[in-house]
Parts: structure tokens; sequence; C-alpha cells
């Protein structure tokens, strides 16, 4: 398939970038899940390249120069965003809709087999790795049921959810560890604190696991946890939003519900947290701030379609960063709410912000992964 380039030809900020690098391993950047970075960028940020790859759903992972980016088409391409060159691409042959993961070397990353309809490619689900050096197959872990869940690192192990009700522990060689079964599908990406693993599921539970896979506790919420996943606070709290329309606020601890709101559509993105706020978004167009202490609404922003794209933040610039299905990229002042960039694309953007090396990177289902960094003078950013 041919892929294209689009760049200027000057880069300014090239060393300053290169000597600052930060990286953005699995879906929300950190197994806590916290859509925090702690690159730099600008307010407004300006477009720096652009390529074309395939239509794309799964969120970027970066680390060490390279942007690694999965496709519907079921490719996997690696990218250096500074010499702005392909370095390989991986063909699996069948779709993959959730984020890869980076670790020790490899790429870890699972496909969602019946995601176009009434079509399958391969027949069967595989969680495989790659080596990130040369981009070949290391190992793969075959499961029968599709993979939406991102994979997360809990210490040694690789852990993952599918539409099979289970969620597997699979070692970094490849090797099942442990199942456990819930009573739904599992399309939430499971999250990590350095001692528990937490993971929602459509039967309306959200369960914690210890590292043998044996259930601590669950709580049950107000509906399907369909794709929203656990994002875990340094101060041992859990924010976590249901198809139904509920935005949780829990202790890690017990699960023990300490506030929650009703949102008046699905919450399928992830939250992001900063200090004492929690942002998320939902189906009724909307990006919202909550208070983490008792769920009081600080600000909330429409934009003109749906989000499904779970937003991201660094920790200094104070601008939150996420798609929309109306087909643009936006930037919100987090104290505020109020729009400080937006950047139109050619198509639905449900795939979720990768930030590192003070860049921006986010795809859209027209096919194009976008980088964006530091700014001059555009027209077309609003």
């Amino acid at each position: 398939m041919p892929v294209l380039f689009y760049f200027k030809l000057t880069d300014p900020g090239y060393s300053l970038l290169k000597s600052q690098e930060h990286s953005w391993k699995m879906f929300r950047g950190n197994a806590m899940r916290t859509g925090i970075s702690s690159s730099s960028l600008p307010r407004k940020p300006s477009l720096q390249w652009l390529i074309e790859l395939g239509p794309i759903i799964a969120s970027p992972v970066y680390e060490n120069s390279i942007l690694y980016s999965s496709t519907i088409t079921g490719r996997i391409f690696a990218l250096n965003v500074f010499q702005k060159q392909i370095k390989y691409h991986f063909n699996i042959g069948t779709p993959i809709i959730s984020s890869p993961l980076l670790h020790q070397d490899m790429l870890i990353a699972a496909t969602f087999d019946s995601w176009v309809k009434d079509t399958t490619f391969l027949g069967k689900n595989l969680l495989f790795a790659l080596d990130t050096k040369t981009g070949k197959e290391i190992w793969n872990f075959e499961i029968d049921g599709d993979i939406f869940s991102s994979p997360c690192v809990a210490e040694d192990m690789i852990i993952v959810g599918s539409l099979n009700t289970s969620i597997y522990a699979i070692d970094m060689k490849g090797n099942l560890r442990w199942t456990f079964r819930t009573q739904g599908e599992i399309w939430s990406s499971p999250s990590f604190n350095g001692i528990n693993i937490f993971v929602g599921s459509d039967d309306g539970f959200l369960y914690c696991l210890d590292l043998n896979g044996t259930m601590l506790w669950k709580t049950k919420l107000n509906g399907k946890i369909r794709s929203s996943s656990p994002c875990l606070s340094s101060d041992d709290l859990i924010f976590i939003g249901t198809h139904a329309g509920g935005m949780y606020c829990l202790e890690q601890y017990d699960g023990l519900i300490k506030w929650n709101k009703q949102i008046s559509k699905p919450v399928l993105a992830s939250s992001a947290i900063l200090k004492d706020r929690v942002f998320f978004a939902s189906s009724d167009k909307k990006m919202y701030c909550l208070s983490c202490i008792n769920g009081s609404r600080l600000w909330e922003f429409e934009t003109g379609d749906r989000i499904w794209s779970s937003p991201a933040l660094t920790e200094n610039n104070g601008v939150l960063f996420f798609g929309s299905l109306d087909s643009h990229i936006y930037g919100l002042d987090i104290s505020t709410g109020s729009q400080l960039w937006k950047f139109p694309t050619m198509d639905i953007v449900d795939s979720s912000p990768c930030i590192a090396s003070n860049m921006l990177f986010i795809a859209s289902r027209d096919g194009l992964l976008y980088a964006f960094g530091l700014q001059t003078s555009t027209s077309y950013i609003q």
C-alpha cells in the first residue's frame, strides 16, 4: 500500500525535541491509564507533518523516536518521527482496533477479526508480539474472541480482555498464565496500579484482581462498562464511565463508590486526571470536567458530534486534547473549558491522542496520522 509523508522543509526546534524524549508506551500513556504526559506542548500546536497509513481507530504509541501506529486494515507501521521515514511495516492480515503496547523491545498488539460486518479474515484472533527493532513476529497467542481491549503490563504479564467474556494474563514469551471469566463481553482496557489489576465488563461490574487472577472485589455500576477504562489516581481512586451514562469515582482498595454522576448519553471514552480534576467525554457531544473530590461539575464543552476519543494532556501546558466524530481535533483550556485550538480532518476522529517528545500524534478514519508540535503561523487552525 503506498504511503505518503507531507512535511515542512524546515523543522524548527528539532534539537530541542530530540533532547527531551518522553514515551507513550500504551493506551492512555501508562498502566494507570491517566492520559497524562510529562512532555511539553504549545497551547496552540502547529501541524508538523502527516502521513497516509489507512483508516485508524487504535491510538499510536511512542518510544525512542519511533511512533507505532496500527490500522483497521491490519497493518502496524513503525515511523521515525524525526527522519520522517517508515522504518518498517508488518501486516497481520486482520483488523487491529485496540492500541498496541511497548515493553522490553517488543510491540504487543491484538486483533478484532470480525470488525468488518459479516466478514472474517483469519477466522481467529491473536495477541502477538513483534521485535521493535526488526518488525519480525516473535510469538502469537490465539484467543477465541475478538479483542477491543488494549493490553496492559502488570509486572511480568500482559493483561487483556476479550469479547468472549474473559480476561487473559500472558507472560512475555506468549504463554498463558491464567484467565478470569466475567458474565459479559470485555471491551474495557485493564489498568494496573502496581499491585492490583482493574477491568470493567459488559456485565456491569468493575473487577479488581490480584496478580494471580484471584478476584479481590467487584462493584456493580449502573450498566455496561463498554470501552471506558479504569483511570487510576495516585491517591487510590478509580474513575470510570458506563454505557448507561454514569461517571463513577470508587476506592481502589475495596471498590466502594465515593460518588457518581449521571450523564444523558453513554460514556465510552476513558478519563484523564490531573490533580483534583477528572476529564471525560460522552456521546452527548460534550467534554466534562468534574471535581475529583465530590464530582461537582466545573465546566463542560460541546462539540459538533459524539466524542469517543479519550482526552490527553500534559502536566505543564494546561490544555486538554481530543478528537470528535465531527472530524475535528480540539484543544481546551483545562481551567475554564474554553476552546484554544481546533484542527479539521477529513473524517471522524475516534482515535485517542498520544503525547510524547513534545509532540501530539492523533489519527483519523480519513487514513491520515497527524503530528503537531512547535507553533508556526498557519491559516487553517482556528
